[in-house]
């Protein structure tokens, strides 16, 4: 079996057999391989100070192979933030080795939190410290100077709506240029303070990244360590009489709420939210020790089998697209209409290299969508791909636009520098560096300033 799979990671000129990772204890590079076993596909690695890791990448190597045979489509950064010196992961910035711009960039306005959650990335806390709008302005104007302008931004934290100058740095990221402004929020101040989503909304932000795990209150103690169910459905309720958008943002534990994938989408759909987004618990800040450790890691496998079976089929692995900017083992999306009550995923109606290129060209996915509406009919048409743009156009009237996605979240277990070089989803720090978001959480995050 591993000839067979060395002879597949041969063919692909950016993969190989011994992928280029760290030691989660001491963060030195050192090599891994990638083999199969009875819980998956796995990578193994070894430090010679800390011994042995393993961790699950992948269910099978069948979904493994058709993740990585998915296109790609890259554009470059205009400029870089830093030089290529020690190598990768050591010359963040954005360094010349990285071959993919910003898609996304996410802006810790503050460190503070008010939950102290017992799942948490960032291992946030009520103590810390804010960005002054000052260094909110100079990061974006570098942010500006590598893409040519603002990319969409995510406004988090810590929780930003404790910031007591949110309001103004929305307005700044607006003034700059800044459009579909997401804020990355808990909900305990949108569901306790019912005119902030409003003034939120005058303000700038388009909408808000609600972390939302499960809609059992048991679950919820265990990730958040207090029953916020009741607290989140509020804050969904003023968000959405505001005006915003709604994206409920799910970090999946194993074990623990993996089993409820398709309730939150049915929640999310029946409350006409735009979208869930999952991810996966990642070992870095603060996380239980007894779940998602090596073999138990949750992968994009794991989701794809997952959404299939909760849904009885709804949602089919063939309807996720791997995203095609970063690597495509990073990310997985449907776009879909949700139309009379069911989904209609976009995938059943259209050619995938065609909405590939519409979802790496436009940013905002109901623009996609808008995009793709047919124009009139000329003399090619006639084709099954003219057949079902019509279909979708008709089912676009009075339907709503909703996303599925899933994000292979990276820590230093299953960290893959392949991967990283190829990440579209970067932290914009105070300095104005631009860092891709898992290694940032993984090695830069507790050595900023």
């Amino acid at each position: 079996m591993k000839k067979a799979l060395t002879s597949f990671l041969e063919q692909r000129d950016y993969f190989s057999e011994r992928p280029m990772s760290i030691c989660p204890v001491c963060l030195r590079v050192i090599p891994g391989v990638v083999r199969e076993s009875e819980a998956g596909l796995l990578m193994e690695k070894t430090c010679p100070d800390h011994g042995v890791f393993k961790t699950t990448i992948c269910t099978d190597l069948q979904r493994y192979k058709a993740l990585c045979a998915a296109d790609r489509k890259v554009t470059r950064p205009l400029a870089r933030g830093s030089p290529s010196e020690h190598g990768c992961p050591d010359d963040c910035g954005l360094c010349p080795a990285h071959d993919q711009h910003t898609c996304l960039a996410i802006l810790e306005i503050t460190s503070r939190c008010d939950l102290g959650c017992p799942v948490c990335l960032a291992g946030s806390s009520v103590q810390g410290g804010d960005l002054q709008p000052a260094q909110v302005e100079h990061a974006l104007k570098r942010l500006m100077e590598y893409e040519g302008g603002l990319t969409p931004i995510q406004i988090s934290g810590g929780e930003p709506t404790l910031h007591p100058q949110l309001i103004e740095i929305v307005r700044l990221i607006r003034s700059l240029g800044g459009r579909g402004i997401e804020l990355n929020s808990n909900g305990l101040a949108l569901s306790g303070e019912p005119h902030l989503a409003q003034r939120l909304g005058e303000a700038g932000i388009a909408s808000v990244y609600l972390q939302m795990d499960s809609l059992d209150p048991k679950v919820s103690k265990f990730i958040r360590g207090r029953d916020l169910v009741e607290a989140k459905v509020r804050a969904i309720e003023n968000c959405l009489q505001a005006g915003l958008e709604v994206i409920l943002s799910v970090t999946v534990v194993p074990g623990v709420n993996d089993q409820e994938i398709w309730d939150v989408v049915r929640f999310a759909m029946e409350r006409r939210l735009t979208g869930v987004n999952f991810q996966a618990m990642t070992l870095t800040g603060r996380y239980p020790q007894e779940v998602g450790q090596g073999e138990d890691h949750f992968t994009s496998g794991h989701f794809l089998r997952e959404i299939q079976r909760q849904s009885n089929g709804a949602l089919r692995e063939g309807d996720l697209t791997p995203i095609p900017c970063p690597d495509p083992r990073c990310g997985l999306i449907s776009y879909a209409l949700i139309h009379e009550g069911e989904l209609l995923p976009l995938n059943r109606l259209l050619e995938r290299s065609s909405l590939v290129d519409c979802l790496a060209d436009l940013k905002d996915w109901p623009q996609t969508l808008r995009h793709l509406r047919p124009q009139p009919c000329g003399p090619c048409c006639g084709t099954r791909e003219d057949r079902n743009l019509e279909l979708l156009s008709d089912a676009m009237l009075g339907s709503d636009f909703f996303s599925i996605g899933f994000h292979a979240m990276m820590d230093p277990y299953c960290l893959d520098l392949d991967r990283v070089k190829r990440c579209c989803v970067h932290e914009l720090t105070p300095e104005g560096k631009l860092i891709p978001f898992c290694l940032y959480n993984t090695k830069y995050r507790h050595t900023q300033p």
